[in-house]
């Protein structure tokens, strides 16, 4: 199946521009979606009669999901701005933002807000609230470099919740582990034995090879695909035993097009660690862009063998759902 260029084109239908936005999507090109899915309500809007309470009310919805992306698209945006400024964060952010800047994050996430229902009397403290959290996760102190002694179960199910987010993948794995070994039959210690298997790798990594996979992880979202597929691969030729970059790699392929290269990639990460979520769900991507939507079912279908609550599986199934019924 041919997929999409790396520009949104011209002259399709509605229904061909929604569907454009299903493969982008799955592809991981939030832009090129939103540009899509814009076109297709705003088409599907116009093409609306007020007669029609079925195709306005689909309208309405193609909408509402479209501006949702596009408030999610901005968020990122507004997050990394947040991530990488190095002195005040929201203040910065505060000062330099304005409705005149083309392309501004905040200025377009208060239009959304607008949009998606938000009273406008109420849009600057939300939006303020939201810059005031991103401030304060940003500052943060990191937890404890060692892992301390004397916690609850529930307790260190969280700090491996909180090590994990951090990249410090052998301390969570400690601290999971201590979850387990306090409350094995109970809540929390059969939730961190879940995360356990299927969020943290396999085999024990060296802290390099962590910071490194994170170094590759801001290279690809900072859109430096170069230089982060250049990281990846010497990581994995380093560490042939660490799942993660394999998974960032294929996720990379995706983006590119090169579905190809990512399902032969994502196969070894699978093999590393069958219950690595990540790489089942990046796989049943690759296979839905490549046409094999039994095998991209399949994929998901593992995935919720592996772990049954993963928010991700609905998303990715209905883009599937989407792409599948205009090919069948």
């Amino acid at each position: 199946m041919p997929l999409p260029p790396k520009e949104v084109p011209e002259g399709l239908t509605s229904k061909g521009y929604k569907r454009l936005g299903a493969l982008y999507m799955l592809m991981g090109c939030q832009k090129q979606a939103v540009d899509a899915l814009t076109r297709s309500s705003e088409m599907r809007r116009a093409l609306a009669s007020t007669e029609d309470p079925e195709k306005n009310k689909e309208a309405e919805v193609d909408g509402a999901m479209t501006e949702s992306l596009k408030f999610s698209l901005n968020l990122l945006k507004l997050w990394r701005k947040a991530a990488t400024d190095d002195e005040d964060g929201a203040g910065a952010l505060r000062a330099e933002t304005g409705a005149e800047q083309d392309g501004d994050a905040e200025a377009e996430i208060r239009k959304q807000l607008v949009v998606l229902g938000v009273p406008e009397g109420e849009v600057d403290q939300y939006l303020n609230k939201l810059l005031d959290s991103m401030t304060e996760l940003k500052n943060s102190d990191p937890p404890p470099l060692d892992v301390p002694e004397g916690l609850s179960a529930a307790e260190y199910y969280e700090l491996g919740l909180k090590y994990k987010e951090i990249g410090w993948t052998e301390q969570a794995r400690d601290a999971l582990a201590f979850a387990i070994e306090l409350d094995a039959d109970g809540e929390s210690g059969q939730s961190a034995a879940s995360y356990l298997r299927t969020k943290i790798p396999r085999h024990p990594v060296p802290l390099v090879a962590e910071q490194t996979n994170i170094h590759g992880f801001n290279q690809f979202c900072s859109g430096d695909e170069a230089g982060a597929q250049e990281t990846f691969e010497a990581l994995i030729a380093e560490y042939p035993d660490f799942e993660w970059p394999y998974g960032n790699l294929g996720c990379l392929f995706i983006q590119l097009g090169d579905v190809a290269k990512a399902k032969k990639i994502l196969r070894k990460a699978i093999e590393i660690n069958p219950h690595y979520v990540n790489a089942w769900l990046h796989m049943s991507r690759a296979e839905a862009l490549d046409g094999n939507y039994d095998e991209a079912y399949k994929c998901l279908s593992e995935v919720e063998a592996i772990e049954d609550g993963e928010t991700s599986i609905a998303g990715i199934k209905k883009l599937v759902d989407e792409i599948a019924a205009e090919d069948y």
